[in-house]
């Protein structure tokens, strides 16, 4: 086992500025965990910068004077090793002493590579106090069996996401005036098309069309579905993950009908709802439920599926009409949980819960806007005493009040007047 050639600090003192890039917002959160006892997490798809942000926080640490020899980088990604004989090496080639005996700091990428790695790592964390440990996963790891029980208080979790519109603006070079949406509309409305095909992710920032869809089939969807969930599940049906993700995107929001898709694709019910949780799993899909004040009525109706990223419908649907594609991008930028299907065939896109505020939000990208496309936003505020709701437009900006009830329309574009509605 060659752990020189993962951590090339122990041979000249520093991170190589190719594997650095540029830091990001969450590098100013995550950084004030580093003094803290408990295991740093980090999830998130596959090229979204989680190790990156660990190279970042080893440059850190060793501009702030850690030893060098006191930093231990892994990946299990390509290579299978044990923890207890991984950390046996280190501590025999490189600390010459006990790892439990002074301040340690371990990155353990892509952990979940590693056999039954939730006892692994508590055993290692509660036998070495001093010890700071950080982990990557590609997938939803923390839901994965036994985690939170093995690790529970024992850890804090990051969710690591490709970049935000304000991010990508940021990382592309351009400037505009949050304040002043209105005088940069053509361009907001320009770069937005950008980053809805792009999804955020920094490697694709700068690509021309044909190697940016080799780059998200290649690198990102492919792998994960033919090489990752496989090797997590031992599955026998890959190709069927990229049917259910296909399907998905070609029609984002539509309603989860297991016998129907069994009958589509002559599969058991039962296996298309265990590939599509393997897809959620690999943090692929972004399941909705139907609003309800119980929370367990909401489990059991009806359900919604979106690809959790633009860039994945357009690669896989790339005639998705601009309206499909926006709805999913708040979904997906709101993290949503809900929306709202009523017996009477009543329907709202984003039911948004926040700290127990509700926000209805309807996404209504048309020419015209009347007061028919707020029906059911009123009618939702008058039964759960709601004062706002949001209807998310091409172009119109204006507000429909009825008594003390206020619809507030605002164009997709005004990014930072919708995220102020939104909290």
């Amino acid at each position: 086992m060659e752990l020189e050639n993962f951590n090339p600090w122990w041979r000249d003192g520093k991170v190589s500025t190719e594997f650095l890039g540029r830091r990001r917002k969450i590098f100013s959160e995550v950084i004030k965990y580093i003094d803290k006892r408990q295991i740093v997490l980090f999830t998130g798809l596959r090229r979204v910068g989680k190790t990156t942000l660990m190279c970042q926080i080893i440059d850190d640490l060793l501009r702030n004077g850690v030893n060098p020899y006191d930093i231990l980088y892994f990946s299990f990604d390509e290579m299978r090793y044990n923890l207890e004989d991984l950390v046996k090496q280190y501590e025999i080639d490189i600390l010459r002493e006990d790892i439990s005996k002074k301040k340690v700091f371990i990155f353990l990428d892509e952990i979940q590579k590693l056999e039954g790695w939730p006892s692994k790592v508590k055993l290692l964390y509660d036998a070495t106090p001093k010890l700071k440990i950080f982990l990557t996963g590609s997938a939803q790891i923390t839901m994965w069996r036994g985690t939170r029980e093995s690790l529970a208080g024992r850890f804090f979790d990051f969710v690591i996401k490709p970049l935000d519109f304000e991010e990508y603006l940021d990382f592309k070079g351009v400037k505009i005036d949050k304040n002043r949406e209105k005088i940069f509309e053509k361009d907001l409305k320009r770069h937005m098309r950008g980053f809805l095909k792009t999804g955020g992710f920094i490697e694709a920032l700068n690509l021309d069309e044909h190697m940016l869809k080799k780059y998200l089939k290649e690198s990102l969807l492919e792998r994960v579905i033919f090489v990752d969930i496989p090797q997590t599940f031992n599955l026998d049906l890959p190709e069927l993950l990229l049917k259910l993700l296909t399907i998905t995107a070609s029609r984002p929001g539509f309603y989860l009908d297991y016998k129907n898709l069994s009958n589509d694709l002559n599969v058991d019910q039962r296996t298309i709802a265990n590939y599509i949780s393997y897809l959620e799993y690999a943090l692929f899909l972004q399941k909705l439920y139907n609003y309800s004040r119980n929370l367990l009525t909401s489990e059991k109706k009806v359900k919604k599926l979106y690809p959790s990223n633009t860039a994945f419908t357009l690669v896989l649907n790339p005639q998705a009409d601009l309206s499909s594609v926006l709805e999913q991008f708040f979904v997906n930028n709101l993290n949503a949980r809900f929306f709202l299907k009523t017996p009477q065939k009543e329907e709202i896109d984003i039911i948004h819960t926040q700290d127990r505020n509700v926000l209805p939000v309807e996404i209504k990208i048309k020419e015209k806007i009347s007061k028919d496309d707020v029906k059911t936003l009123l009618k939702f505020m008058e039964r759960n005493n709601l004062q706002r709701a949001l209807l998310i437009t091409l172009d119109t900006e204006t507000k429909f009040q009825k008594e003390k009830l206020i619809v507030e329309a605002i164009p997709y574009w005004r990014y930072w007047s919708i995220k102020q509605k939104t909290g």
